[in-house]
């Protein structure tokens, strides 16, 4: 792996290189071969501009097996041409990947090419903003095999490129590690993005493949955000929240289950309890002479149908009468009263 050490060292604000030094912490095998690519096209002279090349990573593309102009020559045929296999001994290689060079500049680094974006990424930091959150990922693993103890860590950051099929980030860090299948590795280190997964090390005790695959779908419930329905991070934050979550497989299961749950969101109070006092007899004259506090009396009404408010002000949820369906995670066994013991 590439050192980068010198990032956190650029001139800069002390929280700027602290953000630094901590995303480099968890730098996975894919992020350092694009990192040392970008770094070397164009190297940053400050912490702000380390933290934009960062924050840039998923805009570039790696090839993998294609450490020369022959190996990418080769990479493009076979991937992105009909050329028939045995014909390939036949092609001038070196031609090709210069060509290719030509049409997708970028960089060679050790046996890969590592692809420019099409355009200039643009900065999505500048001095005095607050600093840019870490979370286009849904589960960290810091893994480590025989002949790399020191470990590496592998990002998930979203579903499976093909079905049975590793991500790219799986292959590269397959390949760090030199090992073929992930029940040959050790798990280090777990982190998830979201609060309410729990401790990842305690729940998967080192299975590394069946934590590689939760984080897979969650990696996909957090991309779709169910199928695009309005407020899903701050619904799906609040039914996490309400049901008291500290596990993965559970809040996977939440996830496939928020039809379990009603919610109000704080913004739409005061109409619905001019709605409320409206449907009750009321008019707008009365109610505006009134000076009823409409939101405080909506909350009030909630309160009564057992909404609990959310953490972060966003509204308040309840949980409804639906069936909870449990696909990853087991249904909690209700506790015994005391004196109900079986004979």
């Amino acid at each position: 792996m590439h050192e980068f050490d010198y990032l956190a060292q650029l001139p800069g604000e002390e929280r700027e290189q602290n953000w630094i030094r901590m995303r480099l912490g968890t730098l996975s095998v894919r992020e350092g071969i694009i990192l040392a690519a970008a770094a070397q096209a164009d190297p940053p002279e400050n912490a702000v501009q380390a933290i934009n090349r960062l924050q840039s990573l998923d805009e570039y593309t790696v090839c993998l097996n294609a450490g020369s102009y022959e190996a990418l020559g080769r990479c493009y045929l076979i991937n992105d041409t009909a050329m028939p296999m045995d014909a390939l001994a036949f092609a001038d290689l070196e031609a090709v990947g210069r060509q290719y060079e030509d049409r997708h500049p970028g960089l060679f680094i050790g046996s890969y090419y590592v692809q420019y974006p099409e355009t200039t990424p643009q900065p999505v930091y500048r001095r005095g903003m607050a600093l840019p959150a870490d979370d286009g990922w849904s589960v960290k693993v810091k893994l480590a095999s025989p002949a790399v103890p020191e470990g590496v860590w592998l990002c998930l950051p979203g579903p499976l490129e093909d079905d049975y099929e590793d991500t790219m980030e799986e292959v590269l860090a397959l390949r760090e590690l030199r090992v073929k299948r992930w029940d040959e590795c050790a798990l280090v280190d777990a982190r998830c993005v979201l609060p309410g997964a729990g401790d990842l090390m305690a729940q998967y005790s080192g299975n590394v493949a069946d934590l590689l695959y939760d984080g897979v779908q969650l990696g996909y419930v957090l991309e779709q955000k169910g199928q695009g329905s309005p407020h899903f991070m701050e619904r799906y934050a609040a039914a996490l929240a309400l049901e008291g979550c500290h596990d993965l497989r559970l809040a996977l299961d939440i996830s496939q289950n928020l039809n379990c749950y009603d919610w109000m969101q704080r913004a739409d109070l005061e109409e619905s309890g001019r709605c409320k006092l409206l449907d009750a007899g009321m008019t707008e004259e009365q109610i505006r002479a009134s000076g009823i506090d409409l939101a405080g009396y909506k909350a009030h009404l909630l309160g009564k149908e057992g909404y609990t408010p959310t953490a972060d002000g966003w509204g308040y949820i309840r949980r409804n009468a639906n069936e909870f369906y449990y696909q990853f995670s087991t249904p909690a066994q209700p506790q015994e009263e005391p004196g109900m013991t079986m004979q």
